[in-house]
């Protein structure tokens, strides 16, 4: 059993959680556990980490109520033929007894995880007859494994360090730092050992988050007066500095690497092998370099199939991961009398996380750089280009946020310098300096003018250095290839549309009824055809190669990335 072969894992009745049971309904390569101080997110932790290795938790009910963990698994061919036999028929169950049984293959079975390992059956989907098979189903139950068994589980507490250490042998890392300090030097000077383990490898990936704000040019230990050992980084300008002398985030993020990259290697396993659960990352963390941090565990997760829990305050997770397919959030919240906890679905849930985290509009001011888009089909739109012209460097949410400004109130933004007094008028400037703004031209034809309210706010926004993107055709969606419009329809190829036609025209006239599908629910309609543009397919659409090497260029300019 492994861990894609968990349909849902649950606490019940235990700390704060009640009957009512908390947890996860998947696992994901990165799952983040967000909401406020004592809800309950290190209570999930703890749910993972008794899955991975089950220990006695007796002492720890909820309301005089013996906990409880659920685990939901899928019935796989080797476990149902173990019970069922294809060799024998009749007795309780009539006929064959493995074509009886085979019907279940892969198909959820809710059993409860015994701190001896062993498990205990409760209910099988679909539920067989009454008496049915059900005491193979339990005998299953009973010898089904921990769907974690095998793997290692490290965790990270919020309260850690890294700090000088006396000489030692143990290796071994604590939840808390301690031993970080003695396997690094290890590292750096066991014959046993690889230096560039560090020297190179730990040092590299130290430098993937921290650039570009630091450049770190090389880690080493020395032993001070009192004869402990401490590590030392060194800067091009400041040479080495003792890392008793940086900032917690530095050490949280050396700490974090030394899970990542050096415990595997001192214990002889693979990553994949571990299961991680950390806690507060974000704590004495600039939000940018948060972005990067929580960028760097997706990558980490993904790329090598090892699984990663967090807890977090931050509303940052959710403008990176709210729609990312390889990381899930999982609200908790507590009434008061018990904690329940829900995976952020939809818009209203992660609204639900920002009022419970007390994010106000103004932490839009901590974004890189804003991006005003008319509405949400025009974000998907300006995402999915970015990602394609970046080669997937630059995301919503950690380079840049795309805020709406609807076409209507466009007539009340305004790009002068916030200094200057703009009656009524919201100012792009004062929501954060780094500004981009793109606007549907609506010409009718070629030659056509903007509007007055157009030209006003192009204008403003490149005095003060933003950039105005005007569209080259009547509006956005005038920007999806022919060739991708026609794959969408699966319509043999047909001349381009006209680029100040009316889209919903353009669609009516190769397909009726699609004009008027596509005025119903434009996002619907963006969101489906997103995943079907290609870089090349844009390449030669109107100005959109020369539009989107500008808006790349600004992106990594208010990012502080060297330009491509």
């Amino acid at each position: 059993m492994s861990v894609d072969e968990i349909l849902s894992m649950r606490l019940r009745n235990y700390k704060c959680f009640s009957d009512e049971g908390a947890g996860f309904d998947r696992i994901l390569p990165l799952n983040l556990i967000i909401g406020r101080n004592n809800s309950g997110k290190s209570s999930l932790l703890e749910l993972v980490e008794y899955v991975v290795r089950p220990t006695d938790i007796s002492a720890f009910g909820h309301k005089g109520r013996p906990p409880e963990v659920i685990l939901t698994t899928t019935l796989t061919e080797g476990s149902l033929r173990r019970r069922f036999s294809e060799t024998t028929s009749h007795g309780p169950i009539p006929g064959n007894h493995w074509k009886f049984g085979q019907q279940w293959v892969g198909r959820p079975i809710t059993w409860s995880l015994g701190r001896s390992g062993k498990g205990a059956f409760i209910s099988v989907d679909p539920a067989p007859p009454q008496g049915t098979g059900l005491q193979q189903f339990k005998e299953i139950a009973s010898d089904l494994p921990s769907p974690l068994a095998g793997l290692i589980f490290k965790r990270l507490r919020s309260d850690r360090d890294i700090s000088p250490e006396a000489d030692g042998h143990d290796t071994d890392v604590m939840q808390n730092g301690e031993g970080a300090t003695t396997l690094i030097r290890h590292f750096l000077t066991k014959s046993s050992l690889s230096s560039t383990v560090v020297e190179k490898g730990l040092l590299s990936e130290l430098n993937k988050i921290f650039e570009p704000d630091v450049r770190f040019q090389d880690i080493t230990v020395r032993q001070l007066p009192d004869t402990r050992w401490e590590i030392y980084l060194g800067e091009e300008k400041k040479g080495r500095i003792p890392l008793s002398q940086s900032g917690s985030g530095l050490k949280t993020v050396l700490l974090l690497l030394t899970f990542l990259h050096l415990v595997p290697v001192i214990e002889s396993r693979p990553l994949d092998s571990y299961v991680f659960g950390l806690e507060e990352l974000e704590n004495n963390l600039h939000p940018a370099l948060l972005r990067r941090l929580f960028l760097y565990l997706r990558g980490v997760a993904v790329d090598s199939h090892c699984t990663i829990f967090v807890t977090t305050h931050s509303n940052v997770v959710i403008d990176l991961f709210g729609d990312d397919e390889a990381a899930q959030i999982v609200h908790v919240e507590h009434d008061g009398t018990s904690a329940k906890a829900s995976r952020a679905l939809a818009y209203v849930q992660r609204r639900g996380i920002l009022d419970d985290l007390d994010i106000r509009a103004s932490d839009l001011l901590q974004a890189n750089g804003v991006v005003w888009v008319e509405g949400p089909s025009d974000r998907l739109y300006f995402k999915r280009w970015i990602d394609l012209w970046s080669d997937s460097e630059l995301k919503e949410g950690a380079h840049y946020q795309c805020v709406f400004y609807g076409g209507r109130l466009l007539a009340h933004l305004s790009g002068e310098d916030p200094e200057i007094e703009v009656d009524d008028l919201v100012r792009i400037l004062n929501v954060n300096r780094n500004a981009m703004i793109l606007i549907d031209s609506d010409r009718h034809k070629k030659w056509a003018r903007l509007n007055a309210t157009k030209s006003r706010l192009v204008s403003e926004v490149e005095a003060l250095g933003g950039f105005a993107w005007v569209s080259s055709g009547r509006e956005v969606e005038n920007y999806i290839p022919s060739a991708t419009l026609q794959a969408y329809l699966q319509l043999p190829a047909q001349p381009a549309a006209d680029q100040y036609a009316e889209f919903e025209r353009s669609l009516e006239s190769l397909r009726p009824g699609e004009g008027k599908r596509f005025l119903g629910n434009k996002v619907r309609f963006a969101a489906q055809i997103c995943p079907l543009l290609s870089k090349e397919s844009l390449a030669s659409c109107l100005d959109l190669a020369t539009r989107l090497d500008q808006a790349v260029a600004r992106i990594r300019l208010w990012n502080g990335l060297a330009l491509k």
